[in-house]
């Protein structure tokens, strides 16, 4: 049987998410049989009363209550997860988490049941209103809105009518910095979410090329159009990849030259986890032991998995090297950028990454 395509939309409290699913429902095919899994913290059911008023044809609305799905609402979620797949079997399931719920362990779900072909994870989609914003970018966010933004593919200006130009321009600064990259970052305006966000390819090959976004226009200093404002992405790495080389564990390193500046992208499947203490020795002093052989690193970002359910962001910018807990779950990745004009021996990176693997 066909994989059911998945949306999740995640984002904090009144941030316009069931506004959004409300607008997917007004326009989506009469014919087709949708049901979206809301989570709401108790079992009134108004925001379920919201989506299903915006429904044009076959639909269906799950409340599961409890504040969190991967929680607190567990057990309501996978069981009726297991009856959409098993026996409703609908066109799209859309699924809202709760503003005060953590998605990391909603999506590990979906992908556990991507893995055995039963869920197609389409895109998981980050609402952020100008509000919280400010929030992301002083590093005083709440853990889920950071989880939320870590795990999204697309990131999403709420209520962008009502946001200045400047917090445009800072909405696509931010989502311009964050990593692993995203596909997008688009406006919403009355919950109106660009089609092209939905449209995006499950796979997350770094060889693809870049998807026009709304943050690279306000990046470079011009406004965007609140509805449709697209641009060329800045990653110009991307734009001259040469080539991809397949590696042992099921990894692959994609090569780029830009700027004078060899670089790879290596990823592995998310089923790989990286021994924690090799990686961070490999990226620590013992860096500068192999430098000849690696060449001078300029920037060096990776998002891995070193345990069973736990996942770093690390990252060295000169001598400096970071560790961050990350909600990323897709598959592990690790970025380098060597500096201008010096050496570049890929083989040599592609040797110590497996030698950090478990």
């Amino acid at each position: 049987m066909k994989p059911i395509p998945v949306r999740v939309l995640t984002g904090p409290l009144g941030c316009g998410k069931t506004t959004a699913i409300a607008a997917l429902f007004a326009a989506k095919p009469p014919e087709e049989n949708w049901v979206v899994l809301l989570n709401e913290f108790t079992d009134a059911g108004i925001d379920a009363l919201t989506v299903a008023s915006a429904a044009r044809g076959a639909y269906d609305v799950r409340l599961v209550p409890g504040g969190c799905l991967c929680c607190t609402g567990e057990a309501d979620f996978r069981r009726t997860l297991r009856e959409l797949i098993d026996v409703v079997r609908p066109a799209r399931i859309l699924v809202e988490p709760s503003g005060i719920g953590h998605p990391t362990g909603i999506v590990e779900e979906l992908l556990a049941h991507e893995s055995a072909g039963q869920l197609h994870l389409e895109t998981v989609a980050a609402l952020i209103d100008p509000q919280r914003l400010a929030f992301l970018r002083d590093g005083t966010a709440q853990e889920e809105l950071r989880a939320a933004v870590d795990i999204a593919d697309v990131l999403v200006l709420s209520k962008a009518d009502l946001a200045s130009a400047e917090e445009q321009q800072q909405f696509a600064q931010f989502a311009a910095g964050v990593y692993p990259p995203k596909r997008m970052a688009v406006p919403c305006v009355r919950g109106e979410i660009p089609a092209e966000a939905w449209q995006l390819p499950s796979s997350r090959r770094s060889s693809e090329p870049p998807t026009r976004s709304v943050a690279s226009d306000a990046a470079r200093g011009h406004a965007p159009a609140h509805a449709h404002a697209h641009a060329h992405d800045e990653s110009a790495q991307a734009d001259s990849l040469t080539g991809v080389v397949m590696l042992g564990q099921g990894g692959e390193r994609h090569d780029f030259f830009a700027v004078r500046r060899h670089g790879a992208r290596w990823t592995f499947p998310r089923q790989q986890a990286f021994s924690r203490s090799r990686l961070l020795s490999a990226l620590g002093s013992a860096l500068g032991e192999w430098a000849p052989e690696l060449g001078r690193a300029e920037r060096i970002k990776a998002v891995v998995r070193v345990g069973e359910e736990e996942w770093v962001l690390v990252q060295r910018v000169g001598d400096a090297l970071s560790v961050e807990p990350s909600a990323w779950r897709r598959d592990n990745r690790l970025e380098v950028l060597c500096a201008a004009d010096t050496s570049w021996q890929p083989e040599a990176w592609d040797q110590l990454w497996q030698r950090c693997l478990r």
